[in-house]
């Protein structure tokens, strides 16, 4: 055996394959779970991508077995005749793999736990890109929102401002973000919704595309409906159809979505094989999703780029309040006492009808399981307590009269995420402001050892940074493994992986991120806000404290960081309020 084979094995064995003889060709591949993606360090990344790249070239996977909806054309059918089911014997095919299905309705709570933790299935279609319970592809393609209303009855509509949809009657699924959208715009009684069931299968008019259908039948005037089901029955049906894309027309609540192919967190190896597969194909994807009709948005990341405008990122989510609406329930939704007295007397357990209750952000209810002897404090299957919850979910009322019932403000979960940390993770400033004043730790260490403030800096949660700061966090205090203090983990957030770039090949950079280009200001105002940023006409100056001590120490840390990621223009804003505090240092008369 030569040295060059011999290498070659040792080194394929150790990150995806068994291990190698001469002839690796024909041995089977190896996939390791033993940690999530974002535990890899970037050469085991590397390594692990160039495996799936050869067992991709050799079409070695053996099956892939996808979890889908048995009914919700356009998307996937028992009969395999839906847009996933068509890229999934794509993929399968470029991969060498036999594809076999696990079917689930995609309605169901806990829908990734109960598959993907049970291994029921090595991947789903239509995740939302950077969804939280999966590790996923690259984004395959971009679709919004639509109105669709005939095209035959000389209705014409501008937009979801157009005043003639308070008159006409409205389809939409129960579900929906477009719901919430109409709602704020007071479009509610003459909306009729299409019911969320677990049925579709067995009666297609219980799938959300048939609130199209209705309108086609003339039992409808409007259907406000996501994308691919109006395309679907315009194109592929042949149906007169006008097709409205709204996701332009509303700054808070998304209406359009980039799509990916989620797999499991641990299996890196997957994904890699995918994205191989999708960028070999994509003329092919792109065919299969305009055959059904779907509306594509512009996306110069996905496989599929698209050409309708997009709306681009929200950047007024920050500030949306997120408030229960129950004017908007459907009759099944609506929990009663009466109700929950029933299902308690059947066995109900009163945790999880409490983490319920939470979840729908129904104080009432809480309070009533309490009263019943429900614990503030457990945590749910999760690893979650009801406060951790609220938190999560931007539920500043919940939390408040959480904690006066007695939970604990500082309670952490098995990984040392507190409700204060969850808070500022979600960037909800109302939220972060109802923990600290009901005595929340502001510099109780999470994760990994990193304080809120630390933490919300190195995670690019600008919202949460600056209520922090304004509630007194410790500028001067460090955390986490690498010490930083605020200041100085800002200075490096930005420039960090741009550092690491430094000498690496081409394929290296494909696991190093950048941030996004509007994310760029904003962070750059962090740096400078030691005492608070002001933003004047198009112009922004850093206004420094005039407590230069300590932190002024801290803020020539920054300084020092700065040239050396070769940031000129963050280190120019530093070295001139730098330079600010040191005159005010100088003595009266003082020169130079």
């Amino acid at each position: 055996m030569s040295l060059r084979i011999l290498m070659a094995s040792l080194c394929f064995a150790g990150f995806a394959f068994a291990s190698l003889p001469v002839d690796a060709a024909k041995s089977p591949i190896k996939r390791d779970f033993s940690k999530e993606f974002d535990e890899l360090t970037p050469s085991e990344q590397i390594a692990i991508r160039a495996a799936a790249k050869a067992a991709y070239k050799a079409k070695k996977l053996p099956a892939l077995n996808v979890c889908a909806d048995p009914g919700n054309m356009p998307l996937s059918s028992i009969k395999q005749e839906g847009f996933q089911n068509k890229l999934a014997t794509l993929l399968g095919e470029a991969m060498g793999a036999r594809v076999t299905y696990s079917w689930r309705p995609f309605l169901e709570r806990g829908l990734t736990r109960d598959t993907f933790g049970r291994d029921m299935c090595d991947v789903m279609f239509d995740m939302p890109a950077n969804y939280g319970s999966l590790l996923t592809t690259f984004p395959v393609y971009k679709t919004p929102y639509v109105l669709a209303y005939r095209n035959d009855k000389g209705l014409e509509l501008t937009g979801l401002d157009d005043p003639k949809l308070k008159d006409l009657k409205i389809g939409v699924f129960q579900t929906s973000g477009i719901r919430a959208v109409l709602a704020k715009r007071g479009i509610v009684d003459n909306v009729k919704l299409q019911v969320q069931t677990h049925d579709g299968d067995l009666v297609p008019e219980h799938q959300p595309w048939y609130v199209v259908q209705q309108v086609l039948d003339g039992e409808l005037d409007v259907a406000a409906v996501f994308g691919p089901f109006a395309g679907w029955v315009k194109t592929m049906k042949g149906e007169p159809l006008t097709i409205l894309p709204v996701n332009l027309m509303d700054d808070k609540v998304p209406l359009e979505f980039e799509l990916a192919i989620g797999v499991r967190k641990t299996d890196a190896f997957l994904k890699y094989m995918l994205e191989f597969a999708l960028e070999d194909h994509a003329e092919e994807v792109e065919k299969i999703l305009k055959d059904y009709g779907v509306p594509l948005v512009q996306c110069s990341k996905c496989v599929v780029p698209g050409d309708l405008p997009a709306h681009g990122s929200y950047i007024a989510l920050a500030d949306q309040v997120f408030e229960a609406r129950p004017d908007l329930a459907s009759p099944d939704q609506v929990v009663t006492k009466e109700k929950l007295e029933g299902w308690l007397a059947e066995g109900a357990d009163l945790s999880q009808e409490l983490s319920n209750a939470v979840n729908a952000n129904d104080v009432d209810r809480m309070k009533f399981l309490v009263e019943k002897g429900a614990d503030v404090n457990k945590p749910d299957p999760q690893g979650w307590t009801p406060l951790q919850n609220a938190a999560r979910q931007r539920k500043d009322g919940m939390i408040k009269a959480l904690i006066e019932l007695g939970a604990d403000v500082n309670r952490p979960d098995d990984s040392g995420m507190t409700p204060l940390i969850a808070a500022a993770m979600r960037d909800h400033v109302p939220s972060i402001k109802v923990l600290i004043e009901k005595g929340a730790n502001i510099e109780q260490p999470g994760p990994e050892g990193f304080r809120p403030l630390a933490l919300a800096i190195a995670e690019n949660k600008y919202e949460s940074a600056k209520a922090l700061m304004e509630a007194g966090a410790d500028l001067s205090a460090a955390s986490g493994a690498d010490g930083l203090t605020p200041q100085a983990r800002a200075g490096a957030t930005r420039q960090h992986r741009q550092l690491q770039l430094g000498g690496l090949t081409d394929d290296r950079r494909d696991f190093i991120p950048m941030p996004r280009q509007h994310d760029t200001q904003r962070h750059d105002l962090m740096v400078g806000g030691i005492g608070g940023i002001q933003r004047r006409g198009d112009r922004i100056e850093a206004r420094v404290d005039s407590e230069v001590g300590q932190k002024g120490a801290h803020f020539e840390q920054v300084l020092r960081l700065a040239p050396a990621h070769h940031d000129r223009s963050r280190s120019g804003l530093i070295d001139g309020s730098l330079d600010r505090m040191r005159r005010r240092q100088r003595p009266a008369g003082s020169r130079g």
